[in-house]
């Protein structure tokens, strides 16, 4: 099912677009040193755990798996039915983000589940295989709770991309699979070779497509990036859980994103594909009319597996 979302874009959604233009965000990535805005704008956002203040909407807490933390997340009111498994963005080499946080804590109030969220390991220190080893086992750690929740992977960006590629190990590995994958704005090829990525390119405030290939590499670290756990585009899709992808027409991930609508369709794999009319790269994890309207349908979508309904998208 395709869903399109085409209302005239909000003042709030715009003036960020603005921002990202004239903090020149996306020019600044192909330096080796960005501008003054562009490194302001970075260091500003960049949190690896949770801020402090979130302790007064949702419980924090804090553990260790594969000698990596994972922070938890869940509602004041007490244990759930629902886990959401979610890995963070930034181009396999930024930790997570203020916004990441901001929006997890609100999933959480929406859709009353808990979430997991490992601090994975990052090129360039480390690379694709030693984040699958963790989160392959971190995610043997979940099966094992008792009573078993309804878990459904969760990744944005290079995190939507790590997300895939874990869902067609669990598959491969004949464990459990998750009762639902959820992308947003995933990045689901390394490569950046698609041709309808420069279509896009000009309206992109955010994406650098060249950043994008040098970090691709150095998460390979000399690997094929066709490697379906490098860019799970290429990866077999048949068998896999219920997926629900969310793209903004001005990311030039939308271009590889509405490729891998076509071969779910090929693969007959199940897909709720979410297109917004002018939204940029993780515009879900903002606070705009727009951003509140994809939160509110991937927050039904976690609700909705909590409470045993089948996430399996219309046809």
């Amino acid at each position: 099912m395709i869903f399109r979302y085409t209302e005239t874009p909000s003042v709030n959604s715009l003036l960020f677009e603005k921002m990202l233009w004239a903090a020149k965000v996306k020019k600044s990535q192909e330096e080796e040193t960005p501008s003054f805005h562009a490194r302001d704008y970075s260091k500003s956002i960049v949190s690896p755990s949770p801020p402090e203040h979130h302790r007064l909407s949702v419980d924090i807490a804090k553990r260790e798996s594969s000698g990596r933390a994972v922070h938890i997340l869940s509602p004041k009111s007490g244990p759930t039915t629902s886990l959401v498994l979610f890995l963070h963005g930034g181009s396999y080499i930024v930790n997570a983000t203020r916004p990441h946080w901001r929006f997890l804590v609100r999933l959480v109030e929406k859709a009353g589940c808990t979430v997991v969220a490992p601090d994975y390991p990052l090129a360039p220190a480390n690379f694709y295989a030693d984040a699958y080893t963790m989160l392959i086992g971190l995610y043997r750690e979940l099966q094992g709770i008792s009573p078993r929740p309804s878990i459904a992977l969760m990744g944005d960006s290079a995190g939507g991309g790590l997300a895939l590629g874990l869902a067609e190990m669990i598959r491969d590995e004949k464990m459990t699979q998750p009762k639902a994958i959820v992308l947003l704005s995933p990045w689901l090829d390394v490569t950046m070779s698609n041709p309808h990525i420069e279509e896009i390119d000009r309206e992109d405030p955010f994406l650098n497509i060249k950043a994008l290939i040098r970090a691709g590499s150095s998460w390979a670290r000399g690997a094929n990036p066709r490697k379906p756990l490098i860019s799970p585009l290429y990866g077999d899709l048949a068998g896999l859980p219920p997926i629900h992808l969310f793209i903004g027409t001005k990311d030039v991930l939308a271009a590889d994103c509405r490729r891998f609508r076509g071969l779910c369709m090929a693969a007959k794999a199940r897909l709720a594909y979410y297109e917004f009319e002018n939204m940029v790269h993780d515009w879900m994890l903002l606070d705009f009319k727009e951003a509140r309207a994809a939160a509110g349908q991937i927050a039904a979508i976690v609700a909705g597996i909590g409470k045993g309904n089948d996430s399996e998208p219309s046809r």
